[in-house]
This record gives C-alpha cells, sequence and structure tokens, in this order.
C-alpha cells in the first residue's frame, strides 16, 4: 500500500502483465511499451506514473496535477495523450500542470506522441516548478516537435519573463513513443532524449519546486492535441 501524491490511498492501483502493480498510478491504461518511462526509477521515492487514462480539462487526476498562474492556458488529457490548449494567439500562455510533494533533487519522463498534423510546438518538462494566481517560476526543460532546437530556461515568475540558459540548435527530430527525459540534481539540470544527452545548464536560483509538464505552440500549423505525451512519470533523484 502507498500513499499517492493527492493523499489518496492506493492498492493495486492498476493491473499489468507482470503482475499487480502497486506505484502510483492513475487507474487505467499505462503509457504504451509495456510500462511507463523511468521505470526502472520505481523504486525511487516519490513516484508518480501516468498513462493519462481519463478524459479532463483541466487535467487533475484526483487532485494530483494543478495550475494556479491564471496567464497560462491548461492541460487538456484525450484519447490518452495530455495536449496543450494554446489558441497560438496568447504569445507565452504555454499550457502547463504540475505535481507536488518532491524533494529537490528529481527526476521526469514523458512518452512523446506525435501525429501527422505538424505545426510550430514544444514539448516541455517541468522541473522544480511552482505557481502562485499570478506568477509560474522553476525550469523548462524542452525540445521542438521537429527537432529545430533543445532549450533549458529558467522561468522567473512573471508572464513572458524567462531567462535562457543553455540552447542547442538542430537536434534529432523526436518520434512517436520518444522519451523525454529531465533531471535537477543539485545546481544542474540536464535534458535526454532517449537516453541520448541533449543539453545541460547549471544555475542555483530555483533548488526546490516539483516537476511538471508543458507545451508550447504558435500561431501556424496543426491543432495542439497533434503533439504532446503519452505517459509521464516523476521521481525524486
Amino acid at each position: 500500500m502507498r500513499r499517492t501524491l493527492a493523499g489518496i490511498i492506493a492498492t493495486c492501483v492498476v493491473a499489468v502483465p507482470l503482475g499487480c502493480e502497486t506505484v502510483i498510478r492513475a487507474e487505467g491504461p499505462g503509457p504504451p511499451g509495456g510500462g511507463p518511462p523511468c521505470d526502472n526509477e520505481a523504486a525511487r521515492e516519490p513516484f508518480y506514473s501516468t498513462g493519462f487514462p481519463v478524459d479532463e480539462l483541466p487535467i487533475s487526476e484526483g487532485g494530483a496535477w494543478s495550475r494556479a498562474g491564471a496567464s497560462w492556458t491548461p492541460v487538456q488529457t484525450q484519447n490518452g495523450v495530455a495536449h496543450g490548449t494554446q489558441t497560438g494567439q496568447g504569445g507565452f500562455d504555454d499550457s502547463y500542470a504540475r505535481l507536488s510533494g518532491f524533494p529537490p533533487d528529481q527526476q521526469a519522463c514523458a512518452v512523446i506522441h506525435k501525429d501527422s498534423s505538424g505545426g510550430y510546438g514544444e514539448v516541455e518538462v517541468l522541473l522544480r516548478w511552482s505557481d502562485t494566481s499570478t506568477s509560474a517560476k522553476g525550469y523548462e526543460a524542452f525540445m521542438h516537435t521537429n527537432g529545430m532546437f533543445a532549450k533549458i530556461v529558467r522561468w522567473n515568475g512573471g508572464f513572458g519573463d524567462f531567462t535562457s540558459l543553455a540552447h542547442v540548435d538542430a537536434v534529432r527530430v523526436p518520434q512517436d513513443g520518444d522519451i523525454l527525459r529531465a533531471t535537477a540534481v543539485g545546481d544542474v539540470i540536464t535534458l535526454y532524449l532517449n537516453d541520448e544527452l541533449l543539453v545541460q545548464a547549471t544555475d542555483p536560483t530555483f533548488p526546490t519546486g516539483d516537476p511538471g509538464m508543458g507545451f508550447y505552440k504558435d500561431a501556424h500549423g496543426g491543432p495542439p492535441s497533434g503533439y504532446g505525451f503519452s505517459g509521464f512519470t516523476a521521481t525524486g533523484y
């Protein structure tokens, strides 16, 4: 028996091919591939993993996910995929959602979902994130859905107030089912694609906060549902 991050007692929350899985996960099918991303880290505490089995706007999963910042847009879950809800007309109103209750050293892993609709988009893993009704701050580790770049930026709190910490152009184009993983250990923030290092930054500004996910689109290309995450796991590190 384990207590979920939302304070709900869970036992054998979902059956998997190898038996009764008792990790913290929303009821329903898990991410593709037979197990959650970062599955080798399941012994680390706390541990939260989901395959987004319930359609929600905004995502909640029993209160595990939240978004306090009113200037940004919510994350929607639909047909087993978490994606943004931006129209592309609101500037830096990224869609985001965060968990709670994690230690300073943490990691988050996400299964990338992409369809054929294309467009300018970013898939984002958030680390040491915190927010209020008027601010959102922490580290955003992300890549372009067409491989144009990978970046780590620090959100400083206010709308559109961010600082670029590391930037790499022309990375490998992510494919449907790839794993995007980010870690925060000490002052070092690192982003990987399928365990291949993409970009790394060192910054001491935010020593605490929680993991989460985010998405960005501009006014071009297909709908925000064309890319997102089909699974997400966060652990202490």
